[in-house]
């Protein structure tokens, strides 16, 4: 968690920080002036609560605490793409290609498009005003994960059929999101694996690519 809040505070894009989990352990690790908020178990209840600490009206960065190789200069990044289109939710997506040439050995979850090979990146930037229209939305999807019978109901049986033989381009899933959920949604690709490394419980290999790389970083 020090790594991903360190990285945060050093990115010139962002303001007032808050960290969500246990009070106790956190405050006794982390600085002084951030704010903590409760876990409150659901992820969506989690963001929520933390808006609502915040007080944010601007556009919300929403980083998972797992992937302790961030640094600010990719914070930035992310953020400088996100401003090129304006949207109302953005999320990162890294292509394979990039994994593969820097930690190719990285046990990561997959999915195949016309425009290539992609995984899912763990920032997201969005506007606080449709976190209400949208938070029953993601809870179904988080759901439905791996329930394809439930993902077609949200996104329709053409949509997932085309998804799972890789006939589905970028640009047909953001037109679906967006015509499902009523909000401008975005992806961000970026060729950075720090966005995407984390730290699984189930996947020992990427925490020992972690450590690796972050004692080179301290060697160096």
């Amino acid at each position: 968690v020090g790594y991903v809040v360190q990285a945060v505070r050093e990115a010139r894009g962002v303001g007032r920080v808050a960290v969500v989990g246990p009070p106790g352990p956190l405050r006794a690790v982390l600085p002084r002036d951030l704010t903590v908020v409760p876990d409150n178990g659901s992820i969506m209840e989690n963001v929520t609560r933390a808006v609502q600490e915040l007080g944010a009206s601007a556009l919300t960065l929403v980083v998972a605490s797992d992937i302790p190789l961030l640094t600010g200069a990719v914070v930035d990044e992310f953020l400088t793409a996100c401003a090129r289109t304006p949207a109302d939710f953005y999320y990162a997506v890294v292509p394979k290609d990039a994994m593969d040439r820097q930690f190719p050995t990285a046990q990561k979850t997959y999915v195949t498009l016309t425009d290539g090979t992609f995984c899912g990146g763990s920032l997201m930037l969005f506007n606080p005003k449709v976190i209400d229209r949208v938070r029953p939305f993601v809870e179904r999807v988080l759901a439905a994960r791996k329930k394809p019978w439930l993902l077609a109901q949200l996104f329709g049986w053409a949509i997932v059929l085309r998804f799972a033989s890789g006939r589905l381009s970028i640009a047909e899933m953001v037109a679906r999101a967006t015509e499902v959920v009523g909000i401008d949604v975005m992806p961000v690709i970026l060729p950075r694996p720090e966005l995407a490394l984390d730290v699984d419980v189930g996947k020992p290999e990427n925490l020992a690519l972690i450590r690796a790389a972050l004692q080179q970083q301290r060697d160096s």
